[in-house]
């Protein structure tokens, strides 16, 4: 049902045009729906088209990124209803509108968060245009911009600061307040953490998953390599491996019964919270992931499966809904004459 789902794409394609006309084919054929609500999380290796789909799923798509096919719909509460939810073909929409549904609806925490700020401005100044673009109340928005810098752990100053009076940390823990402070329904995090030591991770998680769980923001979608960092936080994993989603479902139910043969190892790569190295062998995947401008063809995880079957080689497998919410993409789930 529509008001179980805040996102969706159908049969989307994203490829990034290089010279000489090859294409890395980022995203290819993915076809997801993002459950509603609370903390979600969107995990797969470095160079998985991680940070392509979440882009995508907001519409962000600008050179060298091309939408080769596919369809992308943002569903809300239809306006003035407290029941009704309309679907979005955000493709459709003037850059006018998209723009308007960005911050105040839709918003992203990039993956180079440091550098989203403008350097010539200072950061009150930068908020006060968000506001006014937005046509929200000027004042209200820097003051819930103190409080949301304090929770996290930023100077009371830091209004009146230009971003290279900054350390990198503070950067990126100010793009991450002012990506919030509109409110938005549906949130992308595209590893918002990456450049952070640990105490600074817990702050801005613990930050996010507060505003989640007040229902400031509806739906995070956490994009990230280091399923440690969303394990304890998050309810629902898309896995991703070579532009494709292999794998959907609760956080337990992949925690506990990974189905694909990637998910396996990768869970299996991942050092228990508190373990010493020495006191658990810790299996890595074997291999390297694909180069997307060659992806092998078949399924792109062959290369590297112990399970692999010769239709492997050869086609790529269909997307089996297991249960509801369950789905995996991998010839094992699937009757092996096909």
């Amino acid at each position: 049902m529509a008001r179980d789902i805040v996102s969706k794409a159908q049969d989307l394609r994203l490829y990034y045009i290089l010279p000489n006309n090859i294409y890395v084919k980022a995203v290819d054929g993915v076809n997801i729906e993002i459950p509603r609500g609370g903390f979600l999380g969107l995990v797969g290796e470095s160079g998985s088209g991680k940070t392509t789909l979440a882009e995508g799923l907001l519409y962000l798509i600008d050179p060298p990124m091309i939408k080769i096919s596919g369809k992308i719909f943002y569903i809300r509460k239809r306006e003035g209803s407290s029941t009704e939810y309309e679907t979005i073909d955000l493709e459709t929409l003037p850059q006018h509108r998209l723009d308007q549904l960005r911050g105040v609806e839709l918003s992203l925490i990039p993956q180079y968060a440091m550098d989203a700020l403008n350097p010539t401005m200072k950061i009150g100044s930068f908020i006060k245009d968000v506001a006014r673009y937005h046509g929200r109340d000027v004042d209200e928005i820097l003051n819930r911009a103190l409080e949301r810098f304090k929770l996290l752990g930023l100077p009371g100053d830091i209004l009146n600061r230009y971003p290279h009076e900054l350390s990198g940390g503070m950067r990126q823990r100010t793009v991450v307040g002012i990506s919030t402070l509109l409110n938005p329904k549906f949130l992308v995090a595209d590893e918002p953490v990456s450049n952070l030591d640990v105490v600074q991770q817990h702050i801005v998680i613990d930050f996010l998953t507060e505003l989640v769980e007040k229902k400031i923001v509806e739906t995070l979608l956490m994009v990230t390599h280091d399923l440690h960092l969303i394990l304890e936080k998050s309810r629902y994993l898309l896995l991703m491996y070579g532009g494709h989603i292999v794998e959907t479902g609760s956080k337990e139910e992949v925690w506990s019964e990974p189905l694909h043969p990637y998910t396996k190892m990768f869970l299996e790569s991942i050092p228990p919270v508190g373990s010493r190295i020495e006191e658990k062998r810790i299996r890595g995947v074997p291999g390297n992931p694909p180069d997307l401008r060659y992806p092998p063809p078949g399924c792109r995880f062959h290369p590297r499966c112990p399970f692999v079957m010769d239709i492997c080689r050869r086609k790529e497998p269909p997307e089996i809904e297991v249960r509801p919410g369950r789905k995996v993409k991998c010839w094992l789930f699937v009757d092996r004459k096909v």
